[in-house]
């Protein structure tokens, strides 16, 4: 609004000017600190007792020796509680017996047979001279 001022010559005398103030707001923000605040950890240990039954199984392997000749390979099998696996191995058969293939029949032939042949032979000789004495 637009207001006159009270020494105006259009005024009229009886109209009343008022004048208005305006509030203006400013707001700032801060940040202020009012106090700390720390924070620490700790671990704390305690034994604590426990009493429980735990399950366990354990196996017991027993070799069964056999040595039995059979035909065909056996299946696994449970018998009574006890599983049975059989272990098999191949085995090769051999047989040596004697073959006479051959025999060598072997004699002896004497026999004379002309030689002939030129060689050349060395001798020695002594000669022996005695001398006398003449006297």
């Amino acid at each position: 609004m637009n207001s006159i001022p009270p020494n105006d010559p259009q005024q009229d005398p009886h109209e009343i000017v008022i004048e208005l103030a305006e509030e203006e707001l400013s707001v700032t923000r801060e940040q202020v600190s009012d106090g700390r605040v720390r924070v620490t950890r700790s671990t704390v240990e305690h034994d604590e007792a426990i009493n429980l039954l735990l399950n366990r199984e354990r196996v017991e392997v027993v070799h069964v020796a056999k040595g039995q000749r059979i035909e065909e390979m056996p299946e696994i099998r449970e018998e009574n509680g006890v599983l049975i696996v059989p272990v098999v191995e191949e085995e090769i058969e051999v047989i040596r017996r004697l073959v006479l293939r051959e025999e060598l029949h072997i004699r002896k032939i004497s026999e004379q047979v002309p030689y002939e042949d030129v060689v050349t032979l060395r001798k020695q000789q002594v000669n022996v001279d005695k001398k006398e004495d003449e006297t």
